[in-house]
């Protein structure tokens, strides 16, 4: 691990509030979902009068911007070179939640001079405070980048579908966790499935898989329905859960948001985010 790693990751371990958990969503690859989940997971949390900041670090143009049917002329990369704080780059989406453009990719925001890299750790440390949880919709794959951010969060959700090229993505994923020792606490979430035993089977298939070769145990946080619901309200750049509150795969966002908060404290780690990061990724 790089000197620069570790320094991040060292300081972001002294962040917390009680309460305070830092999440990171990921997949193995591409088109499962993901952001689309991270945003209307996101705004269920808010809609339960918890305080929430989504942080876009897709790689390319923010997602996030685009489901919600926004432009915003700054992301995460304005923070530096602009002299901006954290506060100056949020943006309001609803019910309060906060949330912030991507528009680059992690190599790109770790690529910076450390001095850059630690004013934005210093930024966000200072901004946490504020919120019961941060959300992280990271870029889909497995990058050295990744690894450490991961590595540094209290919790992280796993996005895969039943398709079994994007099962067996998920399973190289939290593999890649498992080997470079990330403690996070492991969940899954199986997006668009057809039937309840769909679901259940895929569920099946990754534990037994994770359980045999990595002894690890793996969460399953839920499963949503596929319905078209979802893809009209993409197309009409509005969160599903707003546009179709009462439909099936809303119903599914509510209970896995009902099912996270009511087992939050199972296994949850007492570090704190912004002392591992810097620990991870900036020097000493």
């Amino acid at each position: 691990m790089s000197d620069q790693a570790t320094k991040l990751r060292e300081q972001l371990l002294k962040l917390n509030k009680p309460g305070n958990k830092v999440i990171g969503i990921v997949s193995g690859k591409g088109g499962v979902g993901k952001s689309n989940f991270s945003l209307n997971f996101a705004i269920s949390l808010s809609q339960k009068k918890k305080k929430v900041l989504l942080l876009d670090l897709d790689i390319g143009m923010g997602n996030i911007d685009v489901l919600l049917g926004t432009v915003t002329n700054l992301s995460i990369i304005d923070i530096f070179g602009k002299n901006l704080t954290i506060r100056d780059i949020m943006n309001i989406g609803p019910y309060g939640l906060n949330y912030i453009s991507g528009g680059s990719g992690l190599s790109t925001i770790f690529a910076m001079s450390e001095a850059n890299l630690s004013h934005f750790l210093n930024e966000l440390e200072d901004a946490m405070d504020e919120f019961d949880y941060i959300i992280f919709d990271m870029g889909a794959g497995v990058s050295e980048q990744t690894i450490k951010l991961l590595s540094a969060m209290h919790e992280v959700i796993v996005m895969t579908t039943p398709e079994p090229t994007a099962v067996m993505d998920a399973y190289a994923m939290i593999k890649h966790m498992v080997l470079n020792q990330v403690e996070a606490k492991l969940s899954i979430v199986i997006n668009r499935i057809s039937s309840q035993k769909e679901g259940e089977s895929v569920h099946l298939r990754l534990e037994k898989a994770v359980a045999h070769f990595m002894n690890v145990e793996v969460n399953l946080l839920g499963m949503i329905f596929d319905d078209s619901i979802v893809r009209k309200a993409v197309i009409s750049q509005k969160p599903f859960i707003l546009q179709a509150p009462s439909s099936l795969p809303s119903r599914n966002i509510d209970l896995i948001c009902n099912k996270y908060l009511n087992e939050e404290n199972k296994g949850a780690t007492s570090h704190s985010f912004i002392h591992r990061m810097k620990t991870l990724f900036l020097k000493r």
